[in-house]
């Protein structure tokens, strides 16, 4: 049958649908809808006949029946064709309620507020086909984690000019330097240290290591200019230049 004919012969079924609706029409034109019908054959009449059905679905007007597992059939197969539509459905239309049809209708009551129990009843169905049937969300992607930057020692952290940077404090704040000295004290209860610098360079305050050290021990620290701090000494209050520590040797 051509395109054209399939069309006309779909058409007419549809007003042999609408004169079975509407009472004062199916009287007039018997004869009539009966010469289509006998033009038609087996194929149009089964698609023009699932057209019906789903409108009548979507319109809740069609008469659902209670669908669970064990249950077969074409009621079925239109449930799974309904519930991959909205997506909760991954499988096939085989029209078998098992497991997997179970779990996609259990899906679709949690999210419509339904009791979640798998079955499908008449009033789930109703919804189910209605326009008003939630649809499945999407779930948000996880963000791909950033890898962590490796440090390269030589390049990112530089020797200080220990003068130049006590001088212009704000200027030079934020810049990540290298250290080695030796701790002379633990300060403010273990949250800094007292560093004597190598080569006479003076002493420093390094704050937030990653791991405790005592005096004594020789430290090599990478770290980030905070300004100056003051130190209260014995001989009386010390400016210093004080150091964010983020790795340790």
């Amino acid at each position: 049958m051509n395109r054209a004919r399939r069309l006309c012969c779909l058409l007419s079924l549809l007003l042999l649908f609408l004169m079975c609706v509407v009472p004062a029409l199916s009287h007039a034109e018997d004869d009539e809808v009966q010469a289509l019908l006998d033009q038609m054959d087996a194929d149009v009449l089964f698609e023009l006949k699932d057209r019906i059905d789903l409108r009548l679905r979507q319109l809740g007007a069609y008469p659902f029946e209670k669908l669970s597992e064990g249950s077969r059939g074409d009621e079925v197969v239109a449930l799974q064709k309904r519930l991959i539509e909205l997506g909760y459905y991954k499988g096939e239309a085989d029209g078998r309620y098992r497991n997997a049809t179970a779990n996609a209708m259990k899906a679709f009551e949690k999210q419509a507020g339904l009791r979640r129990d798998g079955i499908a009843t008449v009033a789930d169905q109703q919804l189910l086909f209605s326009a008003e049937a939630p649809v499945q969300p999407t779930p948000t992607p996880s963000p791909t984690p950033r890898p962590t930057r490796t440090p390269n020692k030589a390049r990112d952290y530089s020797d200080p000019d220990y003068r130049t940077i006590g001088l212009m404090a704000e200027q030079y704040a934020g810049n990540r330097y290298k250290l080695e000295g030796t701790i002379l004290a633990v300060l403010d209860d273990g949250a800094r240290w007292l560093v004597e610098l190598k080569a006479s360079a003076g002493l420093a305050a390094v704050e937030s290591f990653p791991e405790a050290r005592q005096a004594g021990d020789s430290v090599t620290v990478y770290g980030e200019y905070q300004g100056i701090t003051r130190y209260e000494s014995e001989s009386g209050p010390v400016s210093l230049p004080l150091f964010k520590c983020e790795y340790l040797d």
